[in-house]
Protein backbone atom coordinates (compact mmCIF):
# COMPACT_ATOMS: atom_id res chain seq x y z
CA UNK A 1 0.00 0.00 0.00
CA UNK A 2 1.40 3.23 -0.91
CA UNK A 3 1.57 6.28 1.79
CA UNK A 4 0.35 9.03 1.51
CA UNK A 5 3.52 11.07 1.30
CA UNK A 6 4.04 8.81 -1.74
CA UNK A 7 0.89 9.67 -3.27
CA UNK A 8 1.67 13.31 -2.78
CA UNK A 9 4.97 13.06 -4.72
CA UNK A 10 3.23 11.16 -7.69
CA UNK A 11 0.68 13.69 -7.59
CA UNK A 12 3.32 16.85 -7.58
CA UNK A 13 4.77 15.06 -10.34
CA UNK A 14 1.82 14.83 -12.49
CA UNK A 15 1.03 18.08 -11.88
CA UNK A 16 4.76 18.96 -13.00
CA UNK A 17 5.13 17.30 -15.83
CA UNK A 18 1.95 18.75 -16.88
CA UNK A 19 3.12 22.71 -16.10
CA UNK A 20 6.27 21.39 -18.57
CA UNK A 21 4.94 20.07 -21.61
CA UNK A 22 2.08 23.44 -21.35
CA UNK A 23 5.13 25.82 -21.49
CA UNK A 24 6.40 23.67 -23.88
CA UNK A 25 4.05 23.78 -26.27
CA UNK A 26 3.37 27.74 -25.51
CA UNK A 27 6.81 28.27 -26.20
CA UNK A 28 7.29 26.32 -29.52
CA UNK A 29 4.27 28.52 -31.39
CA UNK A 30 5.74 31.55 -30.26
CA UNK A 31 9.49 30.57 -31.74
CA UNK A 32 8.00 29.16 -35.04
CA UNK A 33 5.69 32.50 -35.76
CA UNK A 34 8.43 35.21 -34.55
CA UNK A 35 8.05 37.89 -37.13
CA UNK A 36 11.09 38.96 -39.35
CA UNK A 37 10.93 42.88 -40.42
CA UNK A 38 10.54 43.37 -44.00
CA UNK A 39 12.22 47.04 -43.21
CA UNK A 40 14.73 46.79 -39.91
CA UNK A 41 17.55 49.61 -40.09
CA UNK A 42 19.74 50.47 -37.16
CA UNK A 43 22.35 52.52 -38.73
CA UNK A 44 25.39 50.07 -37.36
CA UNK A 45 26.70 51.20 -40.94
CA UNK A 46 27.46 54.86 -39.64
CA UNK A 47 25.44 56.34 -42.38
CA UNK A 48 21.59 58.00 -42.44
CA UNK A 49 20.74 54.62 -44.45
CA UNK A 50 18.45 56.50 -46.74
CA UNK A 51 16.00 58.54 -44.86
CA UNK A 52 15.53 62.16 -45.67
CA UNK A 53 13.62 65.11 -43.44
CA UNK A 54 10.75 65.70 -44.54
CA UNK A 55 9.80 69.24 -45.69
CA UNK A 56 9.02 70.85 -49.38
CA UNK A 57 11.04 71.99 -51.91
CA UNK A 58 10.81 75.33 -51.40
CA UNK A 59 11.73 74.91 -47.88
CA UNK A 60 14.40 72.92 -48.64
CA UNK A 61 15.48 76.00 -51.40
CA UNK A 62 15.09 78.53 -48.63
CA UNK A 63 15.44 78.07 -45.10
CA UNK A 64 15.88 74.40 -44.83
CA UNK A 65 14.27 71.76 -43.55
CA UNK A 66 16.62 69.81 -40.94
CA UNK A 67 19.98 68.25 -40.98
CA UNK A 68 20.36 64.05 -40.43
CA UNK A 69 23.50 62.98 -38.71
CA UNK A 70 24.71 59.46 -37.82
CA UNK A 71 24.95 59.61 -33.93
CA UNK A 72 27.39 57.89 -31.28
CA UNK A 73 25.82 60.21 -28.82
CA UNK A 74 23.25 57.70 -28.05
CA UNK A 75 22.18 54.50 -29.49
CA UNK A 76 19.46 51.68 -28.05
CA UNK A 77 21.44 48.93 -30.01
CA UNK A 78 25.21 49.22 -31.07
CA UNK A 79 26.79 52.17 -31.54
CA UNK A 80 25.13 54.69 -33.82
CA UNK A 81 21.39 56.40 -34.39
CA UNK A 82 20.06 58.83 -36.28
CA UNK A 83 19.74 62.82 -35.07
CA UNK A 84 18.06 65.16 -36.52
CA UNK A 85 19.10 68.80 -35.91
CA UNK A 86 18.29 72.54 -37.16
CA UNK A 87 14.34 71.59 -37.55
CA UNK A 88 12.64 75.01 -39.13
CA UNK A 89 8.94 73.43 -38.73
CA UNK A 90 6.80 70.99 -36.07
CA UNK A 91 6.46 68.60 -39.57
CA UNK A 92 10.49 68.39 -40.32
CA UNK A 93 10.35 65.40 -39.20
CA UNK A 94 13.03 61.82 -39.84
CA UNK A 95 11.47 60.15 -43.10
CA UNK A 96 11.67 57.03 -45.22
CA UNK A 97 9.95 55.98 -48.05
CA UNK A 98 8.42 52.42 -47.91
CA UNK A 99 6.43 52.50 -51.24
CA UNK A 100 9.00 49.92 -53.16
CA UNK A 101 8.89 47.23 -50.51
CA UNK A 102 5.02 47.18 -49.40
CA UNK A 103 2.20 45.05 -50.61
CA UNK A 104 -1.62 46.69 -50.73
CA UNK A 105 -4.05 45.21 -48.61
CA UNK A 106 -1.57 43.97 -45.52
CA UNK A 107 -0.93 45.18 -42.48
CA UNK A 108 1.91 46.30 -40.97
CA UNK A 109 3.42 47.27 -37.69
CA UNK A 110 5.71 50.51 -38.40
CA UNK A 111 7.86 50.96 -35.13
CA UNK A 112 10.46 53.91 -34.28
CA UNK A 113 12.38 54.12 -31.64
CA UNK A 114 12.62 58.34 -30.04
CA UNK A 115 14.93 59.04 -27.61
CA UNK A 116 14.44 63.39 -27.24
CA UNK A 117 17.69 65.97 -27.12
CA UNK A 118 16.22 69.22 -26.60
CA UNK A 119 13.66 70.78 -25.27
CA UNK A 120 13.97 68.56 -21.79
CA UNK A 121 9.85 67.29 -22.94
CA UNK A 122 8.51 67.66 -26.18
CA UNK A 123 5.34 65.67 -28.46
CA UNK A 124 5.75 63.13 -31.13
CA UNK A 125 3.71 62.06 -33.44
CA UNK A 126 4.07 58.74 -35.86
CA UNK A 127 3.22 59.79 -39.50
CA UNK A 128 2.07 59.03 -43.09
CA UNK A 129 2.57 60.83 -46.25
CA UNK A 130 1.11 59.71 -49.45
CA UNK A 131 2.74 60.90 -52.49
CA UNK A 132 5.67 63.72 -51.94
CA UNK A 133 3.41 66.62 -51.63
CA UNK A 134 0.27 65.37 -49.92
CA UNK A 135 -2.49 64.86 -49.04
CA UNK A 136 -3.09 62.70 -47.41
CA UNK A 137 -1.22 63.11 -44.14
CA UNK A 138 -2.29 60.79 -41.52
CA UNK A 139 -1.51 60.73 -38.01
CA UNK A 140 -0.86 57.22 -37.08
CA UNK A 141 -0.69 57.86 -33.58
CA UNK A 142 -1.83 60.37 -30.87
CA UNK A 143 1.06 62.81 -29.78
CA UNK A 144 2.65 61.18 -27.20
CA UNK A 145 4.77 63.31 -24.57
CA UNK A 146 8.48 61.84 -23.96
CA UNK A 147 11.25 63.69 -21.70
CA UNK A 148 14.57 63.18 -22.34
CA UNK A 149 14.72 61.49 -18.69
CA UNK A 150 12.40 58.65 -20.37
CA UNK A 151 15.45 57.37 -22.36
CA UNK A 152 14.03 55.07 -24.81
CA UNK A 153 10.61 55.14 -26.23
CA UNK A 154 9.23 52.86 -28.69
CA UNK A 155 6.18 54.84 -31.05
CA UNK A 156 4.48 51.84 -32.82
CA UNK A 157 1.27 51.67 -35.01
CA UNK A 158 -0.31 49.31 -37.44
CA UNK A 159 -1.57 50.70 -40.94
CA UNK A 160 -3.07 49.25 -43.83
CA UNK A 161 -2.33 51.25 -47.40
CA UNK A 162 -4.35 50.45 -50.37
CA UNK A 163 -3.16 50.13 -54.54
CA UNK A 164 -3.55 53.76 -55.16
CA UNK A 165 -1.57 54.13 -52.38
CA UNK A 166 1.11 51.85 -52.93
CA UNK A 167 1.04 53.03 -57.06
CA UNK A 168 1.86 56.56 -56.61
CA UNK A 169 5.55 55.10 -55.64
CA UNK A 170 5.77 57.29 -52.47
CA UNK A 171 4.92 56.85 -49.54
CA UNK A 172 7.11 57.83 -45.95
CA UNK A 173 6.62 57.07 -42.92
CA UNK A 174 7.65 59.69 -40.24
CA UNK A 175 8.01 61.33 -36.51
CA UNK A 176 7.44 64.49 -36.80
CA UNK A 177 7.44 66.68 -33.00
CA UNK A 178 5.54 69.92 -32.12
CA UNK A 179 8.72 71.66 -31.17
CA UNK A 180 10.05 73.30 -34.09
CA UNK A 181 13.09 73.32 -33.03
CA UNK A 182 13.15 70.28 -31.47
CA UNK A 183 16.17 68.11 -31.72
CA UNK A 184 16.07 64.15 -31.55
CA UNK A 185 17.55 60.47 -32.19
CA UNK A 186 15.56 57.63 -34.08
CA UNK A 187 17.16 54.27 -34.01
CA UNK A 188 15.92 50.30 -34.98
CA UNK A 189 13.20 51.81 -37.36
CA UNK A 190 11.25 48.78 -38.73
CA UNK A 191 8.44 47.65 -40.52
CA UNK A 192 6.72 44.24 -40.05
CA UNK A 193 4.09 42.27 -41.92
CA UNK A 194 1.81 41.05 -39.19
CA UNK A 195 0.00 37.67 -39.65
CA UNK A 196 2.54 35.31 -38.40
CA UNK A 197 5.02 32.56 -39.84
CA UNK A 198 7.99 31.47 -39.46
CA UNK A 199 11.07 33.46 -39.16
CA UNK A 200 13.12 34.52 -42.18
CA UNK A 201 16.34 32.20 -42.86
CA UNK A 202 18.42 34.70 -45.14
CA UNK A 203 20.13 32.08 -46.53
CA UNK A 204 17.35 29.39 -47.18
CA UNK A 205 14.56 31.81 -47.67
CA UNK A 206 14.25 33.32 -50.92
CA UNK A 207 13.22 36.70 -51.30
CA UNK A 208 9.78 36.88 -54.04
CA UNK A 209 8.91 40.59 -52.88
CA UNK A 210 9.96 44.18 -52.54
CA UNK A 211 12.78 44.00 -49.65
CA UNK A 212 15.71 45.83 -48.03
CA UNK A 213 18.26 45.01 -45.57
CA UNK A 214 21.41 44.08 -44.11
CA UNK A 215 23.39 40.38 -43.96
CA UNK A 216 26.87 40.09 -43.12
CA UNK A 217 28.22 43.32 -43.81
CA UNK A 218 26.42 44.29 -46.65
CA UNK A 219 22.94 45.97 -47.85
CA UNK A 220 20.59 44.36 -50.74
CA UNK A 221 17.34 44.98 -52.26
CA UNK A 222 15.17 43.32 -54.33
CA UNK A 223 12.65 45.98 -55.90
CA UNK A 224 10.09 45.20 -58.16
CA UNK A 225 8.60 48.34 -60.18
CA UNK A 226 5.23 46.52 -60.65
CA UNK A 227 5.83 43.33 -58.57
CA UNK A 228 4.47 41.21 -61.66
CA UNK A 229 6.55 38.15 -62.86
CA UNK A 230 7.87 35.13 -61.60
CA UNK A 231 11.02 36.52 -59.48
CA UNK A 232 13.31 35.25 -56.75
CA UNK A 233 16.33 36.03 -54.99
CA UNK A 234 18.46 33.99 -52.34
CA UNK A 235 21.25 35.70 -50.87
CA UNK A 236 24.04 33.44 -50.34
CA UNK A 237 26.86 35.39 -48.42
CA UNK A 238 28.81 38.40 -47.90
CA UNK A 239 27.64 40.58 -50.82
CA UNK A 240 26.75 37.28 -52.73
CA UNK A 241 23.22 35.56 -54.40
CA UNK A 242 21.84 34.53 -57.50
CA UNK A 243 18.18 35.37 -58.90
CA UNK A 244 15.84 34.66 -61.35
CA UNK A 245 12.92 35.91 -63.17
CA UNK A 246 10.73 35.85 -65.89
CA UNK A 247 8.04 38.64 -67.23
CA UNK A 248 8.75 41.19 -64.99
CA UNK A 249 8.66 44.65 -65.88
CA UNK A 250 11.45 46.04 -64.22
CA UNK A 251 13.37 44.67 -61.42
CA UNK A 252 16.44 45.01 -59.87
CA UNK A 253 18.92 42.60 -57.80
CA UNK A 254 21.76 43.93 -55.99
CA UNK A 255 24.34 44.21 -53.50
CA UNK A 256 26.34 46.55 -51.71
CA UNK A 257 27.07 49.39 -49.48
CA UNK A 258 24.23 52.53 -48.91
CA UNK A 259 26.65 54.85 -47.82
CA UNK A 260 23.90 57.66 -46.89
CA UNK A 261 24.69 60.40 -48.94
CA UNK A 262 27.59 61.86 -46.59
CA UNK A 263 29.94 62.36 -49.21
CA UNK A 264 31.09 63.05 -52.86
CA UNK A 265 32.98 59.63 -54.55
CA UNK A 266 35.40 62.34 -54.59
CA UNK A 267 35.67 62.47 -51.13
CA UNK A 268 36.04 59.00 -50.34
CA UNK A 269 38.55 58.42 -52.78
CA UNK A 270 39.88 55.20 -54.34
CA UNK A 271 36.48 52.68 -54.96
CA UNK A 272 36.99 49.48 -56.67
CA UNK A 273 34.49 46.14 -56.47
CA UNK A 274 35.94 42.95 -57.25
CA UNK A 275 33.36 40.20 -58.71
CA UNK A 276 32.57 37.10 -59.79
CA UNK A 277 29.17 36.46 -61.84
CA UNK A 278 26.90 34.40 -64.29
CA UNK A 279 24.32 36.03 -66.52
CA UNK A 280 22.08 34.38 -68.87
CA UNK A 281 18.95 36.21 -70.53
CA UNK A 282 16.74 35.11 -73.57
CA UNK A 283 17.40 36.38 -76.85
CA UNK A 284 15.91 39.95 -77.22
CA UNK A 285 15.48 40.21 -73.08
CA UNK A 286 16.96 43.62 -72.13
CA UNK A 287 19.18 42.65 -69.15
CA UNK A 288 22.52 44.27 -67.32
CA UNK A 289 25.48 42.71 -65.59
CA UNK A 290 26.20 46.10 -63.34
CA UNK A 291 27.67 48.45 -60.80
CA UNK A 292 25.30 50.42 -60.28
CA UNK A 293 24.42 52.81 -57.59
CA UNK A 294 22.95 56.85 -57.32
CA UNK A 295 23.74 59.98 -55.99
CA UNK A 296 21.88 62.96 -54.21
CA UNK A 297 22.15 66.68 -54.78
CA UNK A 298 21.84 66.24 -57.60
CA UNK A 299 20.09 63.20 -58.03
CA UNK A 300 21.59 60.70 -60.26
CA UNK A 301 21.30 57.02 -61.17
CA UNK A 302 24.83 55.70 -62.24
CA UNK A 303 25.53 52.18 -64.38
CA UNK A 304 28.89 50.81 -65.07
CA UNK A 305 27.89 47.88 -67.81
CA UNK A 306 29.70 44.85 -67.56
CA UNK A 307 27.62 42.73 -69.56
CA UNK A 308 23.92 43.43 -71.33
CA UNK A 309 21.78 41.96 -73.79
CA UNK A 310 21.16 43.14 -77.42
CA UNK A 311 19.58 46.71 -76.54
CA UNK A 312 21.98 49.07 -74.81
CA UNK A 313 20.45 51.98 -72.87
CA UNK A 314 21.16 55.59 -72.93
CA UNK A 315 19.94 57.98 -75.59
CA UNK A 316 23.64 60.35 -76.29
CA UNK A 317 26.83 58.87 -76.73
CA UNK A 318 29.50 61.73 -75.01
CA UNK A 319 32.12 59.65 -75.60
CA UNK A 320 34.24 56.53 -75.19
CA UNK A 321 37.13 56.21 -73.04
CA UNK A 322 39.73 53.25 -71.71
CA UNK A 323 39.29 51.91 -67.89
CA UNK A 324 40.63 49.06 -66.48
CA UNK A 325 42.35 48.48 -69.61
CA UNK A 326 39.11 48.05 -71.62
CA UNK A 327 37.28 50.55 -74.08
CA UNK A 328 33.93 51.83 -72.43
CA UNK A 329 30.84 53.99 -74.16
CA UNK A 330 29.85 56.99 -72.03
CA UNK A 331 26.26 57.09 -72.82
CA UNK A 332 24.03 59.70 -70.85
CA UNK A 333 19.82 59.82 -70.67
CA UNK A 334 17.33 61.69 -68.19
CA UNK A 335 14.27 60.34 -66.83
CA UNK A 336 11.78 62.54 -66.68
CA UNK A 337 9.06 61.84 -63.55
CA UNK A 338 10.32 58.01 -63.45
CA UNK A 339 10.62 56.54 -60.15
CA UNK A 340 14.05 57.31 -57.51
CA UNK A 341 14.61 56.57 -54.07
CA UNK A 342 13.62 60.25 -53.90
CA UNK A 343 10.21 59.22 -55.21
CA UNK A 344 8.68 60.23 -59.21
CA UNK A 345 11.44 62.32 -59.97
CA UNK A 346 13.19 63.75 -62.96
CA UNK A 347 17.22 62.76 -63.05
CA UNK A 348 19.88 62.12 -65.10
CA UNK A 349 21.13 58.79 -65.84
CA UNK A 350 24.93 58.25 -66.72
CA UNK A 351 26.05 54.71 -68.29
CA UNK A 352 29.58 53.49 -68.68
CA UNK A 353 28.95 50.58 -71.20
CA UNK A 354 32.00 47.89 -72.07
CA UNK A 355 32.45 46.82 -75.28
CA UNK A 356 33.88 43.56 -74.51
CA UNK A 357 31.46 41.72 -72.09
CA UNK A 358 32.69 39.85 -69.42
CA UNK A 359 31.13 38.29 -65.76
CA UNK A 360 34.38 38.62 -63.61
CA UNK A 361 37.29 41.05 -62.69
CA UNK A 362 37.62 44.49 -61.47
CA UNK A 363 35.74 47.71 -61.94
CA UNK A 364 37.71 50.86 -60.85
CA UNK A 365 34.83 53.09 -60.13
CA UNK A 366 36.38 56.09 -59.09
CA UNK A 367 38.31 56.43 -62.35
CA UNK A 368 34.97 56.08 -64.55
CA UNK A 369 33.47 59.17 -61.96
CA UNK A 370 36.59 61.01 -63.26
CA UNK A 371 36.13 60.05 -66.63
CA UNK A 372 32.37 61.24 -66.28
CA UNK A 373 33.81 64.52 -64.72
CA UNK A 374 36.58 65.26 -67.13
CA UNK A 375 33.64 65.13 -70.22
CA UNK A 376 31.59 67.92 -68.29
CA UNK A 377 29.14 65.36 -66.36
CA UNK A 378 28.05 66.52 -63.37
CA UNK A 379 29.13 63.89 -60.57
CA UNK A 380 29.91 66.39 -57.20
CA UNK A 381 26.77 64.70 -55.90
CA UNK A 382 26.79 62.66 -52.57
CA UNK A 383 27.34 58.78 -52.97
CA UNK A 384 24.30 56.70 -51.85
CA UNK A 385 24.93 53.94 -53.16
CA UNK A 386 27.54 51.60 -54.43
CA UNK A 387 26.85 47.68 -55.56
CA UNK A 388 26.23 44.94 -58.08
CA UNK A 389 23.17 44.66 -59.85
CA UNK A 390 21.47 42.65 -61.96
CA UNK A 391 18.51 44.33 -63.79
CA UNK A 392 16.03 42.91 -66.20
CA UNK A 393 13.38 45.08 -67.74
CA UNK A 394 10.44 44.23 -69.86
CA UNK A 395 7.04 42.01 -69.76
CA UNK A 396 8.38 39.25 -71.40
CA UNK A 397 11.66 37.34 -71.52
CA UNK A 398 13.35 35.30 -68.68
CA UNK A 399 17.09 34.33 -67.19
CA UNK A 400 18.97 33.91 -64.66
CA UNK A 401 22.29 35.27 -62.83
CA UNK A 402 24.34 35.03 -59.65
CA UNK A 403 27.43 37.37 -57.96
CA UNK A 404 29.53 34.71 -56.00
CA UNK A 405 32.53 36.75 -55.09
CA UNK A 406 32.01 40.86 -54.52
CA UNK A 407 34.99 42.65 -52.53
CA UNK A 408 34.06 46.44 -52.27
CA UNK A 409 36.47 48.50 -51.41
CA UNK A 410 35.43 52.67 -50.22
CA UNK A 411 38.52 54.31 -49.11
CA UNK A 412 40.29 52.73 -46.74
CA UNK A 413 37.00 50.25 -45.69
CA UNK A 414 37.14 46.73 -47.50
CA UNK A 415 33.56 45.00 -46.95
CA UNK A 416 33.72 41.31 -48.23
CA UNK A 417 36.62 38.71 -47.89
CA UNK A 418 40.27 39.95 -48.52
CA UNK A 419 40.76 40.88 -51.91
CA UNK A 420 43.53 39.15 -54.28
CA UNK A 421 44.35 42.21 -56.56
CA UNK A 422 45.78 39.64 -58.98
CA UNK A 423 42.40 39.89 -61.58
CA UNK A 424 40.57 37.09 -62.75
CA UNK A 425 41.50 36.25 -66.82
CA UNK A 426 38.68 38.15 -69.03
CA UNK A 427 37.27 36.05 -71.90
CA UNK A 428 35.61 38.35 -74.60
CA UNK A 429 32.02 36.95 -74.50
CA UNK A 430 30.48 36.19 -78.12
CA UNK A 431 27.71 38.59 -78.49
CA UNK A 432 24.21 37.49 -77.54
CA UNK A 433 21.93 35.59 -80.21
CA UNK A 434 20.17 37.63 -82.80
CA UNK A 435 16.20 37.63 -82.09
CA UNK A 436 16.15 35.59 -85.47
CA UNK A 437 18.20 32.96 -83.98
CA UNK A 438 17.06 30.71 -81.40
CA UNK A 439 19.63 30.64 -78.14
CA UNK A 440 22.03 27.37 -78.64
CA UNK A 441 20.89 26.33 -75.36
CA UNK A 442 18.07 27.79 -72.15
CA UNK A 443 19.71 29.64 -69.46
CA UNK A 444 21.58 27.39 -66.95
CA UNK A 445 19.71 26.32 -64.06
CA UNK A 446 20.06 27.85 -60.95
CA UNK A 447 22.34 26.07 -58.59
CA UNK A 448 20.44 24.17 -56.26
CA UNK A 449 22.18 25.41 -52.83
CA UNK A 450 19.90 23.72 -50.34
CA UNK A 451 21.81 20.79 -49.42
CA UNK A 452 24.49 23.41 -48.24
CA UNK A 453 24.32 24.15 -44.35
CA UNK A 454 23.69 28.02 -43.96
CA UNK A 455 26.01 29.73 -41.16
CA UNK A 456 24.05 31.60 -38.52
CA UNK A 457 24.05 35.10 -39.83
CA UNK A 458 25.19 37.84 -37.70
CA UNK A 459 22.43 40.12 -37.67
CA UNK A 460 19.45 39.28 -40.47
CA UNK A 461 17.28 41.92 -39.17
CA UNK A 462 15.43 43.36 -35.63
CA UNK A 463 13.64 39.93 -35.24
CA UNK A 464 10.90 40.32 -32.42
CA UNK A 465 12.84 40.78 -29.13
CA UNK A 466 10.02 40.51 -26.80
CA UNK A 467 8.81 37.28 -27.83
CA UNK A 468 11.81 35.33 -28.31
CA UNK A 469 12.42 36.48 -24.66
CA UNK A 470 9.22 34.95 -23.44
CA UNK A 471 9.25 31.64 -25.49
CA UNK A 472 13.06 30.99 -23.94
CA UNK A 473 11.94 31.84 -20.72
CA UNK A 474 9.75 29.37 -21.03
CA UNK A 475 11.90 26.67 -22.80
CA UNK A 476 14.50 27.28 -19.32
CA UNK A 477 11.52 26.67 -17.24
CA UNK A 478 10.08 23.63 -18.49
CA UNK A 479 13.60 22.18 -18.62
CA UNK A 480 14.23 23.24 -14.76
CA UNK A 481 10.61 21.40 -14.36
CA UNK A 482 11.35 18.12 -15.92
CA UNK A 483 14.98 17.79 -14.00
CA UNK A 484 13.04 18.64 -10.92
CA UNK A 485 10.73 15.86 -12.19
CA UNK A 486 13.24 13.59 -13.15
CA UNK A 487 14.91 14.43 -9.08
CA UNK A 488 11.39 13.74 -7.30
CA UNK A 489 10.85 10.38 -9.10
CA UNK A 490 14.48 8.52 -8.16
CA UNK A 491 13.38 9.78 -5.04
CA UNK A 492 10.35 7.95 -5.15
CA UNK A 493 12.65 4.29 -6.57
CA UNK A 494 14.42 4.53 -3.29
Amino acid sequence: MKSKSRQRHISRCGIIAFAAILLLLTAMPLIAFAEEPLIFIDFEDGTISGFIVRGTETERENNGTGILHASTDAARSGDYSLLITDRQRAWNGVAFNIAPFIKAEVTYEISFWVHAKTPDTSSFTLSTQITETGPPWINLSVPIDIGVSDGWVQIAEEHTYSQSDIDTGHITVYIENSTADAEFYVDDFSVTALGGGAAWNPLTDPITSNKIGTFDGFDYEFWSERGDGETKMQLTGPGTFWCSWAEARNILFRTGKKLGSVMSLEEYGNVTIEYEATHNIESGHVSYLTAYGWTQNPLMEWYIIEQHGEYKPGKTLVDTVIIDGAEYEIIIDTRTNQPSIEGTQTFQQIFSIRKDHRTEGIITVSDHFKAWEELGLDVSGKLYEVSMCIEAYGTSGRGNGSISKHILTVGDTIYGDAPDRTPAPQETLPPPPTPDTPAESSPDPIPDISDKKPTPPENSGGGDFFWWGIALAACGIAAVAIVYLVVLLNKNKK
